[in-house]
């Protein structure tokens, strides 16, 4: 029963990922908990979630020690566009989102994602009660 319990709850992210995965432009997603595992991931290509993820952390620890020092909270979400890339990250509690699109991704893909992370933290509060 209890693998059928987990099932159930790994579905849910993975439903998640595949709702972002259907918008136009979104070449990855994956969610990871704060030590850089992944907890699910989709991909269009050779993304590489178990490298990503822990050099994310590294970039957002870096980040948060600059804001430290300038007395600011950590971050909640980063937004990164290059030329071909709109890579955006979202804590959600101690689990990340991270999404990756082309750049040419249009404006509502934020709307996307903020219901994603929407989804995440319904599964996490219906899931794994604190």
């Amino acid at each position: 029963m209890t693998a059928t319990i987990l099932e159930k709850k790994e579905n849910k992210f993975q439903s998640t990922l595949e709702y972002l995965g259907e918008y136009r432009g979104v070449t990855e997603a994956v969610i990871f908990d704060n030590q850089g595992l992944v907890v699910g991931r989709i991909d269009k290509g050779d993304f590489k979630a178990e490298i990503f993820s822990p050099l994310t952390l590294l970039m957002l620890e870096q980040i948060n020690a600059i804001l430290s020092r300038l007395n600011e909270d950590q971050v909640q979400s980063l937004v990164i566009k290059t030329v071909n890339s709109w890579i955006t990250l979202c804590r959600i509690h101690n689990l990340f989102l991270a999404v990756n699109a082309k750049s040419e991704t249009d404006e509502l893909l934020k709307v996307r994602i903020g219901q994603a992370v929407e989804m995440i933290k319904t599964t996490l509060t219906n899931n794994y009660p604190l």
